[in-house]
């Protein structure tokens, strides 16, 4: 609609004049420009029609269709026309001069100004709606009551509490309502279908407004629009109290939660994010249509309402009164300077054509979420925003990264920085184990994880023991040298407080050496020490100022943790997947044979050199004169050197039964001990054949905290599967359930034999106990070894000699 001035309200461009007959027949026509006409006709009467305005020549002859006014939505003229009965009456001189005749404006014309009294109410727009698309400029038919006959104007947009202007219409006379007495029952349910009206949209806050002004003759019932006529409208905006029914209303709510996760003016993005459209709207006039448009940022990686790309998504709402949510996404591989800005635009358009835009704009930016596993804190510098939230027991850092930032770990009194992982430290990449570390954006959203250790860890948090599982390389750890294996008093054991001057690495394994251990210290109560660059076994031993050694402990430097991969046997009872000091399960290697022991004692011999019947030992590292050797009992006091004392002196030697000449008075001793001690790995038997299965872990028990030597009984169910001779035996330990056993031999000493021939496990049962007869035999020097090779699956074994041990859940 656009507003048209008084002067060219009356100017008159062109017109059509025609002279009819009394049938109706055009006798005369004249197209011109000028005002004033001049021509020549016979007296008579006459039917005279004028159409100005038209911008063209009808001709002598034109159709009805010629006298149509269409609908214009902005004139430069208005089109007029007139339409009387004349008579031409003879005259002096034959000139007759006719009375001025007036051109009438063919279309109506309103005025409005629209004043807002709530200041919180905001106009938006105004649009003439409904007006005739043509009309006759003769012989005006009666108005149509299709609806493809009307349309509506151009919407104008307002802004502020007051606005005025001017439109035109064709008009449109669609009669009276007479049921309609008061003002505010002019309205749209009880209008006539096709009357025009004035519709004003205006905001409150969330809700769209919508006022129906409709014209006519008076403000109640009348609904005729006529031509030539000059309507003006004062309208008044008091409220959008919704009890005047010229008022409708619906709110909206369009919101999105890119942030959410809003860090200091940055949005990270960790998942799909979405928008909300919500709609209350008590009838039908609520947005059904809506329209995306993407104003900033990679079109390649935008996505929306499950996955449409591109830059414009036309979208429909289908709750009018709830929630319309859309999925979004703006994941790109990486955010950059050029790409970060993600800015879009929602249309909504209602029922009638109204409609509301929002912008939303969000900088993007790559998130590094660093979590601290530990006792220690991290740096960031360079970042664009730094934030710290609490995570019990740890804090977690969010870092907005454009580009590169540099962290730092600092860690707290106490402990070590580890590393920096991808992950946490169980299932992780380790990225770095420098303090300071340059972090590069690889994408959006990374977890760090800075991991921090104790500057040792204690091995005896749980219990002590004369065997410590050691899982990390290159750490730090201690254990408490003052207290006997587990420091239980069992039967016919007593354990004594230990004290020494200095504790040294007796042995390890592998080729090189401290490459198991690297260092180690005391410092009268504590052993400290430090693992290498190997996984293996280590011995380290605890010296009095004379140099005799006190006690030993075994130092199993290995990734693994028994809980993890341990296996319920049918007798219910909990093994190791492995033998004691075994170094993974590839049982192709000799590393997985464990280590060997002789019964009831606490230290270990080395396994094989390889799978071959009567195998030497392998090679240990021996360090501070320290060596393997074996010891011949009658060739000394047997008293001394078979004895537990002695054996605990020296933990590197093997001790062999005593085996006396013919003539000599001596009788042999085929135990490594000269007095047998029937419980030393914790079985309760003490002699005959009142034996015993109660068993309680003792001070000499090899196996870590919470594990220890099994008895026999504890192997009840088993079954041989099959062998993989030379290396393993396979057995069945719980209905189909199978597990390995390396066939490692029996060492005696100076050789395994049986090596790669058959497997065998020492139990703590001092007596043999044979499985297949049920029989239990009591001699006071053998004792129970499981024997995996065959039908037999268990045998006597004497004392002195050395097999690896399974240990079982205490």
């Amino acid at each position: 609609m656009i507003t048209v001035s008084r002067a060219d309200e009356a100017t008159i461009r062109d017109l059509n004049f025609y002279l009819c007959d009394d049938n109706g027949q055009i006798v005369l026509h004249r197209y011109q420009t000028s005002a004033t006409l001049r021509f020549e006709c016979l007296p008579g009467d006459y039917r005279m029609r004028i159409a100005a305005n038209l911008g063209r020549d009808l001709g002598d002859s034109p159709a009805s269709e010629d006298f149509i006014v269409t609908h214009a939505d902005e004139y430069d003229v208005l089109p007029m026309s007139y339409e009387s009965d004349v008579t031409i009456s003879p005259s002096p001189g034959g000139v007759l001069t006719l009375p001025t005749v007036e051109v009438r404006r063919c279309v109506a014309k309103v005025s409005y100004a629209i004043a807002v009294e709530p200041a919180d109410i905001e106009l938006r727009s105004v649009q003439l709606l409904s007006v005739p698309r043509s009309t006759f400029l003769f012989d005006a038919a009666a108005p149509s009551e299709n609806p493809d006959d009307y349309k509506d104007c151009l919407e104008v947009e307002l802004a502020g509490r007051q606005a005025e202007g001017d439109c035109y219409l064709l008009p449109n006379m669609q009669g009276t309502v007479s049921s309609i007495t008061d003002q505010r029952q002019k309205n749209p349910e009880n209008a006539p279908a096709n009357a025009s009206y004035l519709l004003i949209r205006a905001v409150r806050g969330a809700k769209v407004l919508a006022y129906y002004v409709y014209l006519g003759g008076n403000n109640t019932s009348d609904f005729n629009v006529r031509a030539n006529v000059h309507y003006r409208l004062n309208i008044s905006i008091l409220g959008d109290k919704e009890v005047d029914t010229r008022v409708s209303s619906y709110t909206l709510r369009v919101r999105d939660d890119f942030d959410d996760y809003n860090y200091g003016g940055y949005c990270l993005l960790d998942g799909t994010r979405y928008l909300y459209i919500d709609v209350d709207s008590p009838d039908d006039t609520a947005p059904t249509r809506g329209r995306l448009e993407v104003l900033s940022g990679d079109l390649n990686w935008f996505a929306f309402n499950y996955g449409d790309k591109g830059a414009v998504h036309d979208f429909d709402l289908f709750d009018s009164s709830g929630e319309n949510a859309y999925e979004m996404e703006y994941y790109t591989p990486v955010y950059t300077p050029e790409n970060s800005l993600l800015s879009y635009r929602i249309t909504l358009t209602d029922a009638l054509g109204f409609t509301q835009s929002y912008d939303f704009t969000h900088r993007m930016a790559n998130a590094a979420i660093f979590h601290t596993d530990g006792g220690g804190s991290v740096r960031v510098k360079g970042a664009l925003h730094v934030e710290t939230e609490s995570e019990s027991p740890e804090e977690q850092i969010v870092a907005l990264c454009m580009e590169n930032c540099t962290l730092t770990a600092v860690p707290d009194a106490g402990y070590t920085f580890d590393g920096w992982y991808d992950g946490p430290q169980e299932y992780g990449h380790l990225l770095s184990t420098e303090q300071i570390y340059e972090y590069v954006p690889l994408g959006p959203l990374r977890h760090i994880y800075a991991v921090f250790m104790p500057a040792e860890i204690q091995l005896d948090v749980l219990n002590t023991a004369n065997c410590y599982i050691a899982p990390e390389l290159l750490r730090d750890y201690s254990f408490d040298a003052t207290v006997q294996g587990n420091g239980c008093a069992t039967l016919n054991i007593a354990p004594q407080r230990l004290s020494g001057a200095y504790a040294r690495l007796i042995w390890e394994t592998g080729t090189q050496a401290n490459s198991v251990i690297s260092s180690l210290g005391y410092d009268g109560s504590r052993i400290r020490f430090r693992t290498g660059t190997q996984q293996g076994n280590a011995l380290i031993g605890l010296f009095d100022t004379w140099g005799e050694c006190v006690w030993s402990w075994h130092i199993w430097v290995t990734d693994y943790n028994p809980e993890s991969s341990s296996q319920k046997y049918s007798s219910g009872d909990i093994f190791m997947d492995r033998n004691l000091g075994a170094v993974g399960t590839d049982y192709t290697k000799v590393t997985a044979c464990g280590l060997y022991y002789q019964w009831g004692r606490k230290d270990p011999f080395p396994y094989p050199a390889s799978f071959t019947n009567n195998a030497r030992p392998a090679s240990f590292i021996y360090h501070d004169g320290h060596a393997y050797g074996t010891i011949r009992p009658e060739d000394y006091d047997a008293r001394e050197v078979m004895s537990v004392e002695w054996a605990t002196q020296h933990p590197t030697t093997f001790i062999h039964k005593a085996d006396y000449e013919v003539d000599e008075p001596e009788e042999d001793v085929l135990d490594w001990l000269f007095r047998s001690h029937h419980n030393l790995w914790g079985n309760t038997t003490e002699q005959g054949y009142d034996v015993s299965k109660v068993c309680r872990k003792t001070i000499y028990d090899p196996c870590p905290p919470g594990w220890r030597v099994p008895d026999a009984c504890d192997f009840e169910g088993i079954a041989m599967s099959q062998t993989q001779l030379p290396y393993c035996v396979n057995i069945v330990y719980s209905g189909t359930k199978t597990v390995r056993y390396p066939a490692g031999g029996t060492f005696d000493g100076d050789s395994y034999s049986g090596a790669g021939t058959y497997g065998q496990v020492y139990t703590n049962t001092p007596y043999f106990w044979n499985f297949d007869y049920g029989a239990s035999f009591f001699d006071g020097v053998s004792c129970t070894s499981i024997y995996l090779a065959g039908t037999r699956r268990t045998t006597s074994e004497l004392r002195c000699q050395a097999n690896p041990v399974r240990c079982i859940k205490e």
